[in-house]
């Protein structure tokens, strides 16, 4: 177990998945089948300049922050752009609304 002592926010320890994700294309680590390329130029181990991340169901202020803060650090490095969108963006409200409509779907399906 880490130790808090000295952390401000403990919630803003937190890295969503995207950002893993991100870090993966940028070092050539993420399997072309999972992760498809458009156009046919493009090497799996090439690293992009700009990749646009669209989240069909929405994404969240969490993972809007965190690619803020990449592109911020991005900037100075030269290192890739990323546009995230996505259809909906999510607070915790919204966000547990959806489950709970989810839910009642996979109910009236069984």
């Amino acid at each position: 177990m880490s130790s808090l002592k000295g952390v401000e926010n403990v919630y803003t320890q937190h890295q969503p998945l995207l950002m893993q994700t991100l870090e993966n294309l940028a070092k050539g680590k993420l399997k072309e089948g999972d992760y498809p390329t458009v156009g046919s130029s493009m090497q799996t181990r090439d690293r992009p300049n700009e990749v646009v991340v669209f989240s069909i169901g929405g994404t969240t202020y969490e993972e809007s922050r965190s690619v803020a803060q990449y592109n911020a650090i991005a900037a100075k490095d030269g290192g890739m752009r990323v546009i995230l969108g996505g259809t909906f963006v999510h607070n915790s409200d919204t966000f547990l609304a959806h489950v709970a409509e989810q839910m009642r779907a996979n109910d009236m399906h069984r």
